[in-house]
């Protein structure tokens, strides 16, 4: 399979983040996919163009671009790479947010979103999923020193940090407030809601003016590994017990013969150990928690 290591990708323009020079991406170590083209395969295997992926750009071990050097890494950019050798293309990456994601498939601005897009009834009625290649739990990042939250619970009388657009705000808006609308009289009164989880870090440890940052258990634990942030926070380690985010490939509404395909792909590497080195090349002394057979994921 093609190497990717130092290739020169252009990354876009979003809301969030403007890379408007050409990206440097180290693809993750593969083998090539046994996975044979058939005549069923459907337009984003046949197109004669490169393939636009959606990733998110500040969520360090998930998807991630260092601003110095803008190199794309994360577990999320090792599964695009694969997907795309698939589909015999190379990936021009696409910085989205959370909640930008579904607008970007039915506009045809990506062909994929790999953006540790969780798979939910509500984002189905609009786009269609492939996998899942992941699944994470939410949990809370707190201050080190913070000695008032030991339970999610103790979130109801504190401000928590959210991505506009991302499941896990409605999930505390409808533990504390009774309504999945986020603006509800508990949400507009604790709920600090910022376009991505990196300016929750910055609320929380720089401004202080929030007490905690709910998300995706994989997303906080990146942050908490983050050099800046060593010692200066902590992972509650404490997940939503009746919930669990599955990481799905986003693709426009239709394109069942692409999902097939893509499915195939990630059912393979889950099967001969790829997955399981890309879990821990990215998520390092926390993979383990993500490996457990009850949250090894079942595509398709």
């Amino acid at each position: 399979m093609t190497n990717h290591h130092g290739r020169r990708l252009l990354a876009g323009v979003t809301t969030a983040l403007v890379l408007t020079t050409m990206a440097a991406c180290a693809a993750p170590e593969q083998d090539t996919p046994s996975v044979k083209p058939t005549a069923t395969h459907g337009p984003l295997f046949a197109m004669k163009r490169a393939l636009r992926i959606g990733v998110k750009t500040d969520q360090p071990g998930i998807g991630y671009a260092d601003p110095t050097v803008t190199i794309f890494s994360g577990l999320d950019i090792d599964i695009a790479h694969i997907i795309a050798d698939a589909l015999r293309d190379r990936p021009v990456f696409q910085p989205v947010v959370s909640g930008n994601r579904e607008q970007m498939l039915e506009t045809g601005a990506v062909d994929l979103v790999i953006a540790s897009y969780s798979i939910s009834e509500e984002r189905l009625k609009r786009v269609d999923f492939a996998g899942p290649y992941f699944i994470a739990g939410q949990d809370t990042l707190i201050r080190a020193g913070d000695k008032t939250i030991t339970d999610v619970d103790d979130l109801k009388d504190k401000i928590t940090c959210g991505a506009k657009g991302s499941n896990s705000p409605t999930r505390l808006a409808v533990r504390f407030g009774g309504s999945e609308n986020v603006d509800n009289a508990w949400g507009r009164k604790h709920l600090k809601l910022v376009p991505g989880y990196s300016d929750c870090l910055r609320l929380l440890v720089v401004d202080e003016s929030v007490d905690a940052v709910s998300t995706d258990d994989s997303v906080l634990a990146g942050f908490a590994n983050q050099p800046q942030y060593k010692g200066r926070v902590r992972l509650l380690g404490k997940r939503f017990t009746s919930h669990r985010e599955k990481y799905g490939i986003g693709i426009a509404k239709g394109n069942r013969a692409d999902v097939a395909l893509i499915n195939a792909v990630l059912i393979q590497i889950i099967k001969d150990g790829r997955w399981e080195r890309i879990v821990r090349k990215n998520l390092g002394a926390e993979a383990p928690k993500f490996l457990k057979p009850e949250d090894r994921p079942t595509p398709g």
